[in-house]
């Protein structure tokens, strides 16, 4: 696990803890982030990890002096962003969530999120392990916003995802979640490169809608910031930069998934090989220039996610052509 700390101004500093997954490749991945504010007097977690890693993250916050939680800030209530909240909320009582009010019902009662996640991904539901459910008293009102944090919907990755632009006394540091897509900065992976490598991946699972992602890049670089956190995996500063790649992706693989089918001459999902299809679009994204460098273990983790990706952005490529 690693831990890294920030200080953003002073008295305000974000630390990244890592929580890995007894998985081959599943570290460097699941990005919780946790912000000490002096000023205000509280301590702020963004996401909570999945509850197989529940009890990792509650030690290593014990481990940072973390004695009281004062908010959670969910950014959606996939199992690898939200499992873990009751086991937090049992640690860490005081605490208050925000959450969208669509992923809140599903925190109130897991059993629907649960089974379709079974379903969906089912071995990686049971590596998560299945979520608790938590009262309704350990949420913020929706119409009470947290002090000092501004709270903007981002669907598209999920119709239930908001970032946070968390307030300093003199910028802002972003908490995208997935709306920006996932961030992997090469030197914490492969020994001697240079930390300005990276590689992005549109963060595009079934079902997906390109424009409201897009939409949602839009409105983030709407208010300004000093700091981008992911949660797959990392931070950049270089804020404005990095939002207009992440639309600038999403652009690029719509037209090369046209590109693709018109080739192929296909109409239909049925139809596409998505090996091939995601061989198609690896060689021609100089965002996923760098995968060939990842570990084994990680560029296996990464294959399957940019398959679930692909599967996303095939539908949402195809659904467009419908109109």
């Amino acid at each position: 696990m690693k831990i890294l700390d920030l200080e953003i101004t002073p008295g305000i500093s974000v630390s990244l803890v890592d929580l890995p997954l007894d998985m081959d490749g599943y570290h460097d991945f699941f990005g919780i982030w946790l912000v000490r504010d002096e000023w205000r007097k509280r301590n702020t977690l963004v996401d909570v990890g999945p509850t197989s890693t529940a009890s990792i993250l509650i030690e290593e916050l014990y481990e940072l002096g973390v004695k009281k939680l004062d908010y959670i800030l969910l950014t959606h209530i996939h199992l690898d962003h939200s499992g873990g909240l009751a086991e937090l909320l049992r640690a860490f009582p005081s605490a208050r969530v925000s959450v969208h009010p669509k992923g809140k019902p599903h925190l109130l009662n897991p059993e629907r999120l649960w089974e379709s996640s079974l379903q969906v991904i089912p071995e990686m539901a049971l590596a998560y392990g299945e979520p608790s459910p938590v009262d309704d008293d350990c949420f913020v009102p929706e119409e009470t916003p947290v002090p000092g944090i501004t709270a903007v919907d981002t669907p598209g990755h999920a119709p239930h995802h908001r970032s946070f632009f968390y307030g300093t006394p003199e910028d802002r540091v972003l908490f995208a979640g997935e709306a920006a897509s996932t961030f992997t900065r090469l030197d914490h992976l492969v020994p001697g490169e240079d930390e300005g490598r990276y590689m992005l991946r549109p963060a595009s699972p079934p079902r997906f809608y390109i424009e409201t992602a897009l939409h949602s890049i839009e409105k983030l670089k709407g208010i300004d910031a000093s700091l981008l956190c992911y949660a797959h995996f990392g931070y950049t500063k270089q804020v404005r930069e990095m939002l207009n790649e992440a639309g600038d992706q999403i652009r690029l693989w719509r037209k090369l998934f046209g590109e693709f089918l018109d080739t192929k001459g296909y109409t239909h999902e049925t139809q596409v090989g998505m090996d091939e299809l995601l061989g198609f679009v690896i060689e021609r994204d100089p965002w996923l220039a760098d995968f060939s460098l990842l570990p084994p273990d990680v560029g296996s983790r990464e294959m399957g996610f940019m398959l679930s990706s692909a599967a996303g952005f095939l539908g949402a490529v195809l659904e467009e052509r419908k109109v």
